[in-house]
C-alpha cells in the first residue's frame, strides 16, 4: 500500500505545481480520487478555482464513492475550503491520504487544516511528507513568522567574481540559466535589488522568457538616487514598483518618484552597515502579503540579508569562466572563525548548459 501511495502522492504533487502563478500565501495544493487502482478525479488550486480536493471530487462523479482521495496538503479551514469537510463526506469517499498537515496558519489557533472534522473518513499523513514541504516551503515559513521566505540568486564567474573591474556583468551566465532566473522570478511574489544594480544594468526585474506573472519589484535606494527614465519606473513600469528609501530621504525627489506610480516606502537606517534596516522591509513586506521574495542583487544587498540571517535559500550559477579582478557577490560578515560560517541544512548541484547551479537551504 505504501508503494502505491507513494505514487500517487507524487502526481498529486505534480498537480500541485501548476499552479506556481498564485501568490506564495497561498499553499500549492493537487489533488486526485483513485478508486480500484485507477484516477477518476484530477484537480489543483488555480486563482478564483475551487479547493484542490472539490475540483478532483467533483470531475469524479459517483465514482468518488468508496475511492480514496490523495493531496500533498491539508485543506485549510478559512471560508473558501469550508466546502471541503461537506464535499468530501457527501461524495462517500472511504479514505483520504495526505502529504503534509498545515499545522502553521496563523488564523487558526488550533491548527489550519479540516482534518479533525473528517470523523466518517479513514485519514493517513505523512506521504512523502518531506517532499510535500519541500513544495510548499514558502508558504510554511510564511504562515508561521509573517516574514517572506528569501531567495537569493546570482551568477558568478569561477573565481566567485559578479562583475569585472569595469562593472560589466552581461552575461556571466549561458542562456539556458538566464531562463531558470525568469522561472524563479515567476516562482516570488517580489524581487528585490539594490539601487547599484539599477544604475549598472538598468533592468526590467519582469518575468519575459517564460509565461508567468511578473513580481512586485522592490527596489532598496537609501538616498533616492533612481533616474526617473529607468526601466523600473518608465513606461507604466512604476505602479507596481516599491522604492525602500532612507526616512532622511529628500522629499522632493520622493514626490517626482511618486508621480510616475511608484510607492515610496520609508524605512529607519540599518544600525551597524550602510542603508536602510533590511530586516524592516522584511517584516513591512510580510504585512503587504508579499510572502516570498527574490533577490538578485547586488553584492552590499546580498551582504546585509546574509549578515542578518534572513536567507532561506541561495542559488548560485557558476559559469566557467575567470574573470580575475573584479566585484565579488559577498562581502565582509564579520565571521572569523570557521564555527561561525553560513551553512546549508540541504544542498541540491546539477549542471544546466555550460553552467554549475548551487541550490541550498540555509540552516
Amino acid at each position: 500500500m505504501r508503494t502505491t501511495d507513494d505514487k500517487f502522492m507524487r502526481m498529486a504533487i505534480r498537480l500541485a505545481e501548476r499552479g506556481v502563478d498564485r501568490p506564495s500565501r497561498e499553499p500549492l495544493a493537487g489533488a486526485l480520487v483513485v478508486a480500484d487502482g485507477r484516477v477518476v478525479g484530477r484537480g489543483y488550486c488555480r486563482e478564483g478555482g475551487p479547493p484542490a480536493v472539490v475540483a478532483a471530487v467533483d470531475e469524479a462523479g459517483g465514482l468518488a464513492r468508496g475511492a480514496t482521495v490523495y493531496t500533498n496538503i491539508e485543506p485549510r479551514r478559512d471560508t473558501p475550503n469550508e466546502s471541503c469537510v461537506r464535499r468530501l463526506i457527501d461524495s462517500r469517499v472511504a479514505r483520504i491520504v495526505v502529504g503534509a498537515r498545515d499545522y502553521n496558519d496563523q488564523s487558526q489557533p488550533a491548527g489550519g487544516g479540516i482534518l479533525n472534522q473528517l470523523e466518517s473518513i479513514e485519514v493517513e499523513t505523512g506521504i512523502l511528507e518531506q517532499a510535500c514541504r519541500a513544495l510548499n516551503e514558502k508558504y510554511f515559513k510564511y504562515s508561521a513568522t509573517g516574514v517572506p521566505f528569501v531567495t537569493v540568486k546570482f551568477a558568478q564567474s569561477l573565481d566567485g567574481r559578479i562583475a569585472t573591474s569595469t562593472g560589466d556583468s552581461r552575461w556571466i551566465s549561458a542562456p539556458p540559466s538566464l531562463q531558470l532566473a525568469h522561472k524563479l522570478r515567476r516562482e516570488h511574489d517580489a524581487i528585490l535589488v539594490g539601487i547599484g544594480t539599477v544604475l549598472a544594468d538598468d533592468p526590467q526585474l519582469t518575468v519575459r522568457l517564460i509565461k508567468g506573472r511578473d513580481p512586485l519589484r522592490v527596489i532598496i535606494d537609501s538616498k533616492l538616487r533612481i533616474p526617473l527614465a529607468s526601466r523600473v519606473l518608465a513606461g507604466g513600469a512604476a505602479p507596481r514598483t516599491l522604492v525602500a528609501a532612507d526616512v532622511t530621504a529628500d522629499p522632493n525627489r520622493a514626490s517626482k518618484i511618486q508621480e510616475l506610480g511608484a510607492e515610496i516606502l520609508r524605512l529607519p537606517a540599518a544600525r551597524n552597515r550602510s542603508g536602510i534596516d533590511i530586516s524592516r522591509l522584511l517584516e513591512e513586506l510580510g504585512r503587504r502579503g508579499v510572502a516570498s521574495v527574490l533577490v538578485e542583487g547586488g553584492k552590499g544587498v546580498i551582504t546585509s540579508l546574509l549578515a542578518a540571517r534572513a536567507v532561506d535559500r541561495l542559488v548560485v550559477v557558476i559559469a566557467p569562466k575567470i574573470i580575475g579582478q573584479g566585484t565579488e557577490a559577498i562581502g565582509d560578515l564579520e565571521i572569523t572563525r570557521l564555527s561561525d560560517a553560513i551553512t546549508f541544512s540541504s544542498v541540491k548541484i546539477r549542471r544546466l548548459g555550460p553552467d554549475v547551479i548551487f541550490d541550498g537551504r540555509l540552516k
